[in-house]
């Protein structure tokens, strides 16, 4: 992210700017004082923002398995596995066998469509 400055102008009046007065003498400038205020006003406003594996961390979705091999997620039958250990952890969502999806069409494949 680059270092970018801006330059803020703005007018206050009343109890604001004696405020502002009162934190500028304390903080010792007017920069530091807006410095503050927006990291303040930044931290109780703004979530931070969480990457996927933060997510599916979170949301239990990493780490569900915790019975399975540990070593399946670098063989081929990854799937197969995967499914075994559902099928052990959530028995009653198998009670039907689930339909299969239809394989993925390749981008090489597909024919442009015409407009």
């Amino acid at each position: 992210m680059p270092d970018t400055a801006i330059r803020i102008n703005a007018r206050l009046s009343g109890e604001d700017a004696r405020r502002f007065k009162e934190l500028e003498a304390l903080e010792g400038s007017a920069t530091n004082v807006i410095r503050e205020a927006v990291r303040e006003y930044h931290s109780k406003r703004v979530k931070p923002r969480r990457n996927a594996y933060e997510i599916m961390i979170a949301s239990g979705f990493i780490g569900s398995v915790t019975d399975g091999n540990p070593d399946s997620s670098s063989k081929p039958s990854v799937r197969a596995a995967m499914d075994e250990a559902l099928r052990r952890k959530f028995p009653h969502a198998y009670e039907h066998e689930p339909v299969p999806l239809p394989k993925a069409e390749s981008a090489r494949a597909r024919k442009p469509r015409s407009a």
